[in-house]
Protein backbone atom coordinates (compact mmCIF):
# COMPACT_ATOMS: atom_id res chain seq x y z
CA UNK A 1 0.00 0.00 0.00
CA UNK A 2 1.40 3.40 -0.94
CA UNK A 3 2.27 5.77 1.87
CA UNK A 4 0.11 8.79 2.61
CA UNK A 5 2.11 11.92 1.73
CA UNK A 6 1.81 15.06 3.84
CA UNK A 7 3.73 18.15 4.90
CA UNK A 8 5.28 18.10 8.37
CA UNK A 9 5.26 21.46 10.15
CA UNK A 10 7.73 21.55 13.05
CA UNK A 11 7.68 24.37 15.58
CA UNK A 12 9.85 25.47 18.44
CA UNK A 13 7.75 27.07 21.17
CA UNK A 14 9.34 29.93 23.14
CA UNK A 15 9.94 32.99 20.94
CA UNK A 16 8.38 31.12 18.02
CA UNK A 17 4.76 30.17 18.78
CA UNK A 18 4.74 32.51 21.76
CA UNK A 19 6.50 35.87 21.83
CA UNK A 20 8.34 35.31 25.09
CA UNK A 21 10.12 32.63 27.10
CA UNK A 22 7.73 30.62 29.29
CA UNK A 23 10.52 29.56 31.67
CA UNK A 24 11.57 33.14 32.43
CA UNK A 25 7.96 34.42 32.32
CA UNK A 26 7.04 32.25 35.31
CA UNK A 27 9.55 34.18 37.44
CA UNK A 28 7.13 37.11 37.38
CA UNK A 29 5.52 35.17 40.24
CA UNK A 30 8.66 35.33 42.37
CA UNK A 31 8.62 37.71 45.37
CA UNK A 32 10.67 40.35 43.50
CA UNK A 33 9.44 39.37 40.05
CA UNK A 34 12.76 37.80 39.14
CA UNK A 35 15.21 35.10 40.20
CA UNK A 36 17.44 36.10 43.12
CA UNK A 37 21.20 35.89 42.60
CA UNK A 38 21.52 32.72 44.66
CA UNK A 39 19.01 30.93 42.45
CA UNK A 40 20.58 32.12 39.20
CA UNK A 41 23.95 30.84 40.38
CA UNK A 42 22.60 27.27 40.47
CA UNK A 43 22.48 27.22 36.66
CA UNK A 44 25.06 25.01 34.91
CA UNK A 45 25.63 25.50 31.19
CA UNK A 46 23.62 22.92 29.23
CA UNK A 47 21.52 21.95 32.28
CA UNK A 48 18.59 24.34 31.96
CA UNK A 49 16.01 21.74 33.03
CA UNK A 50 17.89 21.19 36.29
CA UNK A 51 17.83 24.95 36.85
CA UNK A 52 14.08 25.12 36.22
CA UNK A 53 13.53 22.40 38.82
CA UNK A 54 15.28 24.76 41.27
CA UNK A 55 13.10 27.65 40.08
CA UNK A 56 9.91 25.70 40.71
CA UNK A 57 11.08 24.71 44.18
CA UNK A 58 11.86 28.36 44.92
CA UNK A 59 8.38 29.45 43.78
CA UNK A 60 6.77 26.70 45.85
CA UNK A 61 8.80 27.66 48.93
CA UNK A 62 7.51 31.19 48.50
CA UNK A 63 3.87 30.13 48.37
CA UNK A 64 3.17 30.11 44.64
CA UNK A 65 0.17 27.88 43.89
CA UNK A 66 -0.55 25.82 40.73
CA UNK A 67 -3.46 28.04 39.67
CA UNK A 68 -1.19 31.08 39.76
CA UNK A 69 1.31 29.37 37.48
CA UNK A 70 -1.36 28.18 35.06
CA UNK A 71 -3.06 31.60 34.99
CA UNK A 72 0.28 33.25 34.33
CA UNK A 73 0.99 30.93 31.41
CA UNK A 74 -2.38 31.77 29.90
CA UNK A 75 -1.35 35.44 29.72
CA UNK A 76 1.79 34.94 27.62
CA UNK A 77 1.32 36.67 24.26
CA UNK A 78 1.42 34.64 21.07
CA UNK A 79 3.79 35.78 18.35
CA UNK A 80 2.00 37.95 15.78
CA UNK A 81 -0.36 35.87 13.60
CA UNK A 82 0.97 32.57 14.95
CA UNK A 83 -2.47 31.51 16.18
CA UNK A 84 -3.68 32.02 12.59
CA UNK A 85 -0.93 29.67 11.43
CA UNK A 86 -1.92 26.93 13.86
CA UNK A 87 -5.61 27.30 13.09
CA UNK A 88 -4.82 26.96 9.38
CA UNK A 89 -2.89 23.78 10.06
CA UNK A 90 -5.68 22.44 12.24
CA UNK A 91 -8.27 23.07 9.53
CA UNK A 92 -6.07 21.31 6.95
CA UNK A 93 -5.14 18.24 8.95
CA UNK A 94 -5.44 16.00 5.90
CA UNK A 95 -2.49 17.83 4.37
CA UNK A 96 -0.40 18.71 7.42
CA UNK A 97 0.97 17.08 10.53
CA UNK A 98 2.21 19.48 13.19
CA UNK A 99 4.63 18.82 16.03
CA UNK A 100 6.21 21.00 18.69
CA UNK A 101 9.76 20.29 19.83
CA UNK A 102 10.63 22.49 22.78
CA UNK A 103 12.90 22.75 25.80
CA UNK A 104 9.98 24.12 27.83
CA UNK A 105 7.70 21.57 29.54
CA UNK A 106 4.39 19.77 29.13
CA UNK A 107 2.46 21.78 31.72
CA UNK A 108 3.41 25.15 30.21
CA UNK A 109 2.87 24.22 26.57
CA UNK A 110 -0.43 22.39 27.10
CA UNK A 111 -1.77 25.31 29.15
CA UNK A 112 -0.71 27.95 26.62
CA UNK A 113 -2.00 26.05 23.57
CA UNK A 114 -5.34 25.51 25.31
CA UNK A 115 -5.57 29.18 26.33
CA UNK A 116 -4.97 30.15 22.71
CA UNK A 117 -7.56 27.70 21.38
CA UNK A 118 -5.04 25.96 19.13
CA UNK A 119 -4.26 22.71 20.95
CA UNK A 120 -6.16 20.76 18.28
CA UNK A 121 -3.60 21.78 15.64
CA UNK A 122 -0.67 20.00 17.32
CA UNK A 123 -0.43 16.26 16.65
CA UNK A 124 2.50 15.58 18.96
CA UNK A 125 4.47 17.53 21.53
CA UNK A 126 8.05 16.67 22.45
CA UNK A 127 9.16 18.53 25.54
CA UNK A 128 10.32 17.99 29.10
CA UNK A 129 7.69 16.16 31.19
CA UNK A 130 6.32 18.17 34.11
CA UNK A 131 3.75 17.65 36.86
CA UNK A 132 2.52 19.11 40.13
CA UNK A 133 3.13 16.90 43.19
CA UNK A 134 0.80 16.46 46.16
CA UNK A 135 2.27 19.53 47.86
CA UNK A 136 1.50 21.64 44.75
CA UNK A 137 5.15 21.96 43.71
CA UNK A 138 5.84 21.80 39.97
CA UNK A 139 8.55 19.36 38.86
CA UNK A 140 10.25 18.94 35.49
CA UNK A 141 12.43 16.11 34.20
CA UNK A 142 14.78 15.91 31.19
CA UNK A 143 13.06 14.71 28.00
CA UNK A 144 15.65 12.07 27.11
CA UNK A 145 19.31 11.12 26.99
CA UNK A 146 21.22 11.39 23.72
CA UNK A 147 24.69 11.19 22.24
CA UNK A 148 24.80 14.57 20.47
CA UNK A 149 27.61 16.65 21.93
CA UNK A 150 26.38 19.92 20.48
CA UNK A 151 22.96 19.95 22.18
CA UNK A 152 21.80 20.53 25.78
CA UNK A 153 22.12 17.37 27.87
CA UNK A 154 18.33 16.89 28.09
CA UNK A 155 17.31 17.37 24.46
CA UNK A 156 18.60 16.84 20.93
CA UNK A 157 15.93 18.08 18.54
CA UNK A 158 17.56 16.28 15.59
CA UNK A 159 17.18 12.93 17.35
CA UNK A 160 13.54 13.66 18.16
CA UNK A 161 12.71 14.79 14.62
CA UNK A 162 14.39 11.85 12.87
CA UNK A 163 12.79 9.33 15.23
CA UNK A 164 9.36 10.86 14.63
CA UNK A 165 9.74 10.82 10.85
CA UNK A 166 10.93 7.22 11.02
CA UNK A 167 8.01 6.12 13.20
CA UNK A 168 5.53 7.86 10.92
CA UNK A 169 7.02 6.14 7.88
CA UNK A 170 6.49 2.77 9.56
CA UNK A 171 2.83 3.76 9.95
CA UNK A 172 2.57 4.64 6.27
CA UNK A 173 2.89 8.42 6.58
CA UNK A 174 5.60 9.85 4.33
CA UNK A 175 6.39 13.56 4.31
CA UNK A 176 6.91 15.34 0.98
CA UNK A 177 8.38 18.27 2.81
CA UNK A 178 9.36 19.40 6.29
CA UNK A 179 8.90 23.06 7.25
CA UNK A 180 10.91 23.83 10.40
CA UNK A 181 10.01 27.07 12.21
CA UNK A 182 12.26 28.15 15.07
CA UNK A 183 14.50 30.77 16.60
CA UNK A 184 17.01 29.24 19.01
CA UNK A 185 20.51 27.88 18.80
CA UNK A 186 19.28 24.36 19.60
CA UNK A 187 17.14 24.45 16.43
CA UNK A 188 20.21 24.35 14.19
CA UNK A 189 21.00 20.67 14.86
CA UNK A 190 17.76 19.32 13.30
CA UNK A 191 17.87 21.87 10.48
CA UNK A 192 21.20 20.45 9.31
CA UNK A 193 19.47 17.11 8.69
CA UNK A 194 16.82 18.49 6.36
CA UNK A 195 16.89 17.91 2.60
CA UNK A 196 16.84 20.28 -0.35
CA UNK A 197 13.06 19.88 -0.62
CA UNK A 198 12.58 21.09 2.97
CA UNK A 199 12.30 24.64 4.34
CA UNK A 200 13.96 26.18 7.39
CA UNK A 201 12.27 29.28 8.76
CA UNK A 202 14.51 31.09 11.29
CA UNK A 203 13.07 34.09 13.10
CA UNK A 204 14.88 37.31 12.29
CA UNK A 205 16.94 38.78 15.12
CA UNK A 206 17.37 35.51 17.04
CA UNK A 207 20.15 32.97 17.48
CA UNK A 208 19.15 30.44 14.83
CA UNK A 209 19.40 32.84 11.90
CA UNK A 210 22.72 34.17 13.19
CA UNK A 211 24.10 30.64 13.35
CA UNK A 212 22.80 29.85 9.86
CA UNK A 213 24.49 32.97 8.47
CA UNK A 214 27.84 31.68 9.73
CA UNK A 215 27.50 28.28 8.04
CA UNK A 216 29.13 27.32 4.77
CA UNK A 217 26.71 26.94 1.87
CA UNK A 218 27.11 23.16 1.89
CA UNK A 219 26.23 22.82 5.59
CA UNK A 220 22.51 23.38 5.08
CA UNK A 221 20.63 21.81 2.17
CA UNK A 222 17.16 23.11 3.01
CA UNK A 223 15.84 26.38 1.64
CA UNK A 224 16.07 29.20 4.21
CA UNK A 225 13.11 31.58 4.54
CA UNK A 226 13.46 34.08 7.43
CA UNK A 227 10.35 35.42 9.17
CA UNK A 228 9.18 38.16 11.53
CA UNK A 229 5.46 37.42 11.66
CA UNK A 230 3.28 34.35 11.49
CA UNK A 231 1.83 35.77 8.28
CA UNK A 232 5.11 34.87 6.53
CA UNK A 233 4.96 31.34 7.93
CA UNK A 234 1.35 31.04 6.83
CA UNK A 235 2.27 32.10 3.28
CA UNK A 236 4.93 29.38 3.08
CA UNK A 237 2.58 26.70 4.38
CA UNK A 238 -0.16 27.71 1.95
CA UNK A 239 2.35 27.48 -0.88
CA UNK A 240 3.20 23.92 0.17
CA UNK A 241 -0.27 22.71 -0.75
Amino acid sequence: MAGKKKVLAVFDFDHTIIDDNSDTWVLKLAPEGKAPDGLRQTYRNGYWTEYMENVFKYLHDNGTMPDEILDSMGKIPYTDKMQHVLKFIGSNSAKFDCIVISDSNTVFIETILKAGGVQHAVNNMFTNPAHFDKSNCLHVKPFHKHACKGCPVNMCKKTILLEYIGTQAQDGVVYDRVVYVGDGGNDLCPCKELSASDIVMPRRGYRLIKKIEKLSKTSLRAKVVPWDSGSEVLAVLKDCI
